[in-house]
């Protein structure tokens, strides 16, 4: 076999990993595979060969069973501050910024009260009802907050509410749950979907298990576990699968890398309608009702302007997975309450990426790429065993309170943990390339929170270990450590580059130019200057050999 192939040459693979191979100068083909968080395999190639035909296995866009995306999505924004009248403004401000729907975040997830009708009137004052839908995120059971709002709809026709009744996710987030709340939500939903039929009393939210450091397969496997438990709930109470289905929607976390998330959402698609033929729903019931949140998980304080890239990928990964809702994170979503600035920001990314990038006006765009069709099969096999396992162990209610869920999440989360905290894994701005003189963005601080969440399921962000550290060290006067390089730029760069982040990660800043020094005793007198109290020697490898133990000697002297 010659060293090369020629344009137009025919190869087949052998041929072509054998130079690949000869690249890697004695590397294995298992170097280039990688692995996602729950271990499935992600190859450096992907052919036609590795999924069948997608119109056979995935259907048509919007048709069962419901893998491929029918395109376009509702923008819809949380408003969490805790002051109903300040919430009102900032309602009114995104609406006419052009927010399509509005989620209204309660007390008890940290946001205002809703008991009554009369705190909606105060929140919801001005705004037409017929033409923005309104849903709740209650962070909890949220029967007062659903009565509240099924009050103020009475005689009218509001489209597109959501009452998002959840005692499983309060069980996730508060490690408890009332006896009966599951039967009482599905008898609320069934009276509901009388009422209004085109409202969704149920809301399955996966995102406790992302925000608390979980996998894709996992939050998926849990957010099936928790629907079959609700379907379950909803047909006791006298609901056909197909209402029961009608009645339900999903809410989850969506992270920054791109197209595992569009897997993601897709494989919730593909295992969800499979449960729904198995629950004997017609193929046209089978499709799932996604909103998809930017994740906040991977949110910074430091560097948060970076902040607005992640919330964009993330948004761009939901967009082309195929969520019919969107919600973006305001970039100060981990210092504080966001400024109008910040509001303003996050809506824009939405239109930004709906009619700029017209990412709006395509069904289904990721389909038929090989890599996303095998993730997303891979993904949805993964997440149907945890589901079964879920299911083994007496249903998602019983695994939560025997820890099983909290388990296999706190395994991932450590596992990621540590490769964070050994920069194998990167935060841009935070773990690399820190800036420690930044000016950070305006923000409203946030009130304390006063709950008291499982501690196993309770959120993290992955960049705080870092922060922690940045915080001791601004308290402690910012200390910093002088660089010594030896020989050129060119020579000493790359190594000095790298040390200055290490130190930078902790908050500890850097002396020194960034170029050589003329002489040794300049090296020294400059040291001797800056007063600093460690030095670091960046150089080669053949530079140290001749010059290293000198420099050492006379810059500890």
């Amino acid at each position: 076999m010659s060293d090369r192939l020629t344009l137009g040459e025919a190869a087949d693979e052998a041929q072509w990993r054998a130079l690949v191979e000869k690249g890697l100068k004695g590397g294995q083909w298992a170097r280039l595979v990688g692995r996602t968080a729950d271990g499935v395999e992600i190859q450096p190639l992907y052919r036609e060969t590795d999924i069948p035909s997608v119109t056979d296995i995935s259907g048509l866009p919007g048709a069962a069973p419901f893998v491929r995306a029918a395109g376009g999505w509702r923008i819809t924004q949380s408003f969490n501050h805790p002051d109903p009248d300040q919430t009102n403004r900032e309602i009114l401000a995104d609406l006419a910024g052009g927010v399509a729907a509005i989620e209204l975040v309660t007390a008890e997830g940290g946001g205002a009260q809703v008991r009554t009708s009369g705190d909606l009137d105060r929140l919801l004052a001005d705004v037409i009802l017929e033409a923005a839908p309104v849903s709740l995120d209650t962070g909890g059971s949220g029967f007062d907050a659903a009565a509240a709002l099924e009050a103020k709809l009475k005689g009218v026709a509001a489209p597109g509410v959501a009452f998002n009744l959840d005692p499983i996710g309060a069980l996730m987030r508060h490690g408890a749950v009332g006896a009966d709340d599951i039967a009482r939500a599905a008898q609320f939903a069934a009276r509901v979907r009388s009422e209004l039929p085109n409202a969704r009393a149920i809301r399955v939210d996966a995102r406790p298990v992302h925000e608390a450091g979980g996998t894709e397969a996992q939050e998926v496997g849990v957010a099936l576990g928790c629907g079959i438990a609700y379907l379950r709930a909803l047909t006791s109470a006298g609901l056909s699968a197909a209402d029961a289905a009608a009645t339900v929607a999903f809410a989850v976390s969506v992270g920054p890398d791109v197209l595992i998330e569009t897997a993601k959402l897709r494989a919730l698609r593909l295992c969800w309608a499979r449960v729904l033929e198995a629950s004997g729903a017609p193929a046209h019931a089978r499709a799932a009702q996604v909103h998809a949140f930017t994740s906040r998980r991977m949110m910074t304080r430091y560097d948060a302007w970076t902040n607005i890239l992640r919330v964009t990928t993330s948004a761009f990964a939901a967009a082309i997975g195929g969520a019919q809702a969107i919600t973006t994170a305001p970039f100060t979503d981990a210092l504080g309450l966001p400024t109008p600035f910040a509001r303003r920001v996050a809506r824009n990314t939405q239109h930004v990426i709906l009619e700029e990038c017209r990412l709006g006006h395509v069904a289904d765009p990721a389909g038929g790429a090989w890599f996303v069709e095998r993730m997303t099969r891979d993904l949805a096999t993964k997440a149907w065993e945890i589901m079964q396992l879920i299911e083994s162990k007496g249903a998602i209610v019983a695994a939560l309170q025997a820890g099983l869920v909290q388990d296999l999440v706190v395994g991932a989360r450590t596992a990621r943990q540590r490769l964070i905290a050994t920069r194998r894994e990167t935060i841009t701005g935070v773990t690399d390339f820190p800036l420690l003189d930044e000016t950070k963005p305006e923000f409203i601080p946030a009130p304390q929170s006063t709950g008291a969440p499982d501690a196993a399921l309770s959120p993290i962000r992955w960049a705080e270990p870092f922060e922690t550290l940045r915080d001791r060290a601004a308290a402690a006067g910012a200390p910093r450590v002088f660089f010594a390089n030896i020989d050129t730029l060119a020579a000493f760069g790359p190594r000095a580059q790298w040390t200055r982040n290490l130190f930078a990660a902790g908050g500890i800043g850097a002396i020194g130019p960034e170029d050589a020094y003329a002489t040794m005793d300049k090296l020294i007198d400059a040291f001797r200057s800056s007063r600093a109290r460690v030095a670091v020697i960046a150089s080669t490898d053949a530079c140290y050999a001749e010059h290293a133990e000198n420099c050492a000697q006379r810059l500890k002297a």
